[in-house]
């Protein structure tokens, strides 16, 4: 079973450290709200699992001036690449 895990809040919550421990290989997480700002932080929490895909929502880094800040290991997706990738996961996990 995939799993996609929705993060909104930001690195001082210790949100991704809880759900670091969960992933699996074939999931995905999704930075959202201020969540996004997890996305300027070092490759290490991205380099943490293989096969693990990590994504922002496009919308929350544009209003938080982060589009050239964030980490490469990192793609964006706008609110409809956010509905799709609702419907492509089995189960879906919202850290907060």
């Amino acid at each position: 079973m995939t799993i996609l895990h929705t993060i909104s809040k930001p690195p001082t919550s210790g949100l991704y450290q809880s759900c670091a421990l969960m992933l699996n290989a074939g999931d995905c997480v999704l930075f959202i709200e201020d969540g996004v700002y997890h996305c300027m932080e070092s490759s290490e929490i991205f380099d943490a699992k293989s096969g693990i895909k990590f994504c922002a929502l496009i919308e929350d880094v544009d209003a938080r001036g982060l589009k050239n800040k964030f980490n490469s290991q990192v793609s964006t997706t706008d609110t409809a690449g956010f509905v799709e990738l609702c419907v492509r996961f089995d189960k879906i996990v919202n850290w907060f």
